[in-house]
């Protein structure tokens, strides 16, 4: 098996992002879905739901981009791809199946909010490596003389 995806003509490493989108995953099925499903809308109790889930995809976010060792950001926004299967899954049963009303701006969205969700994880893990990053790494010394 290959330990890298091409992706925009990037390599983006898998040992990066199969655990972010574990993560991302597992918080969206446990807490979006699970809990969810059990918390009435408009409640205190429906906002702490999205609360986690925001930490959930931020979380897998950041795991992914600590873990990458190139291509930070493309490996966290990579990590909400599974998320937006599972929305469209979940909205698909709750329109076919249900037969609840589904917003049709509801999908697009959620597919932004979970990507800029995953970016920003992105971002908080190489603001966190950045300042763990030793005066004397070597590969950071080998890029300064190349320029």
């Amino acid at each position: 098996m290959r330990s890298f995806l091409q992706v925009f003509g990037q390599s983006v490493e898998r040992r990066a992002v199969v655990p972010g989108a574990l993560v991302s995953v597992g918080t969206a099925l446990v807490v979006g879905v699970a809990l969810g499903s059990l918390v009435p809308e408009r409640t205190a109790a429906a906002y702490a739901v999205n609360g986690l889930l925001f930490v959930g995809l931020i979380a897998g976010g950041a795991v992914a981009a600590a873990k990458a060792r190139d291509n930070h950001l493309l490996s966290a926004i990579l990590t909400s791809g599974p998320v937006m299967v599972l929305a469209v899954v979940v909205q698909l049963i709750r329109r076919f199946g249900s037969g609840e009303t589904v917003a049709p701006l509801g999908l697009p969205l959620v597919m932004l909010l979970a990507a800029s969700l995953a970016t920003l994880g992105g971002v908080l893990a190489g603001i966190v490596r950045q300042r763990r990053r030793s005066l004397l790494d070597p590969e950071e010394s080998r890029r300064s003389r190349k320029r």
